[in-house]
């Protein structure tokens, strides 16, 4: 396992890596609320909910969750999670999640982040690592496809927001013993 925290270079300055914990659920809740309504409506949890962040907290405590949390000055720049099943037949596959705040986009936080689950995903066992995003998130899906993802469904009017409009999600995934034996093109030395 990485050892945090650790301070990172960013490309507009630095940020402060931290595992999340019972701690950070005040401050994860007022992230939340800074994200825009598109980006909130595609999590598989409603974190604007006290209750949702507590069971999120569970979920890591148990070993069935890794979160890990970007800050600058106090405040939540973004998060990723690495996140394994709990079918039996499944638990060499993990899905790895984002959200980076809209003020700290083009910072190469998300990039970051990606980078450090992958180097936790890399001592776990875990041997296959999928992504979901809509096809309008055309940034994530350049980051992922740069790390060796690629598109393996297109699941067509997946999600639906709060208008009523469907959208399509694309799965991408990444074995993760290639990914290993490529580690030094992605900068995971």
């Amino acid at each position: 396992m990485e050892t945090f925290p650790k301070d990172v270079e960013l490309r507009n300055g630095q940020a402060s890596l931290h595992l999340m914990s019972d701690q950070d659920a005040a401050n994860m809740l007022a992230f939340a609320q800074t994200l825009p309504a598109h980006d909130l409506m595609f999590l598989r949890r409603d974190i604007l909910q006290p209750h949702v962040i507590e069971s999120w907290v569970k979920k890591i405590e148990s070993g069935k969750n890794i979160t890990v949390i970007a800050t600058a000055g106090g405040k939540i720049m973004g998060y990723g999670t690495l996140s394994r099943g709990e079918i039996d037949w499944s638990r060499h596959v993990a899905e790895l999640r984002i959200m980076v705040g809209p003020d700290s986009r083009e910072s190469g936080i998300g990039r970051v982040i990606v980078r450090e689950l992958f180097k936790i995903a890399l001592g776990k066992s875990i041997e296959k690592i999928y992504a979901r995003m809509t096809l309008d998130q055309t940034g994530a899906r350049k980051l992922f496809q740069e790390l060796g993802f690629h598109p393996e469904a297109l699941l067509e009017n997946e999600v639906k927001d709060r208008e009523g409009k469907v959208h399509d999600v694309l799965s991408m995934a990444v074995d993760v013993e290639t990914f290993h034996a490529r580690r030094d093109s992605y900068g995971l030395t």
